[in-house]
């Protein structure tokens, strides 16, 4: 294993599921700010919950092999041109996403499955991934609300990163470009 002080990059894994995840997230922030936005008596409201909950559940397993990927190193030292307090902030931003890209398919898979009407979530056809809670009106809405207060949370903390990204790429010098190591 390559001493992290040499890697410049970080592992072409942890590379590709973060770009993968980074697009599925902001597809699934985006269909469910629309869906919540629907009027419930809308003919099309419920049409976009099973491609949701699928790309939910694939979300959840990109997360999970995230976390592997990262487990496992070597991931490179932060970038030499980086300020204490941009330091500090990057490690509060990439906790919070971390935490809202864990929150998020959990709570959602557990509002699913604990929804009166809900039979488990069809993954495109394939296979079903079944509910794993007893029906509670109760516990649907305490997920629902966890869902959705972590949704903000998560769009307000990813705005961050990537204006982190866009202020290091555009206006600091060569050392404290990040983009480039997860490229």
């Amino acid at each position: 294993m390559a001493d992290s002080n040499q890697v410049k990059k970080y592992p072409l894994g942890l590379r590709l599921v973060h770009w993968v995840s980074a697009l599925t997230i902001i597809f699934l922030l985006v269909v469910g700010i629309y869906m919540a936005e629907l009027d419930p008596d809308a003919a099309n409201k419920y049409d976009f919950y099973p491609i949701h909950q699928s790309l939910g559940i694939l979300a959840m397993v990109l997360i999970t092999a995230r976390i592997f990927f990262r487990k496992k190193g070597p991931i490179p030292t932060p970038a030499t041109g980086l300020k204490p307090w941009e330091l500090m902030l990057s490690k509060w931003v990439h906790r919070l996403l971390y935490l809202c890209m864990v929150m998020m398919p959990l709570s959602g898979y557990l509002m699913t499955s604990t929804y009166a009407y809900s039979d488990g979530i069809d993954m495109f056809g394939l296979f079903t991934v079944p509910d794993i809670t007893s029906k509670s009106a109760l516990w649907t809405g305490i997920f629902h609300q966890v869902h959705s207060l972590t949704s903000w949370l998560l769009v307000f903390v990813l705005a961050a990163h990537i204006l982190g990204v866009i202020k290091h790429k555009l206006f600091d010098g060569k050392d404290s470009d990040v983009l480039s190591r997860m490229i």
